[in-house]
């Protein structure tokens, strides 16, 4: 079973906010609104696999820092 990584999850993030405006400009509002709460969960799950990232690095790995500013 592959493993999420916090750049994974921010890229879908990124994607699923892109293809939300994407449906917004073509008047499927619903649809936009799935996918933006899709970004959203997205955004979430990377700030806990970043968060869990930094507490358990990679072997061979130092520790770091989450990728993203945590508002």
């Amino acid at each position: 079973m592959s493993h999420l990584t916090s750049q994974q999850a921010l890229q879908f993030a990124a994607d699923y906010a892109r293809i939300a405006e994407q449906m917004r400009a073509s008047d499927f509002h619903m649809r936009a609104s799935i996918y933006e709460t899709a970004s959203r969960a997205a955004f979430l799950k990377a700030h806990v696999i970043a968060k869990n990232e930094e507490m358990r690095p990679v072997f061979g790995e130092s520790s770091r820092r989450a990728a993203y500013a945590v508002a």
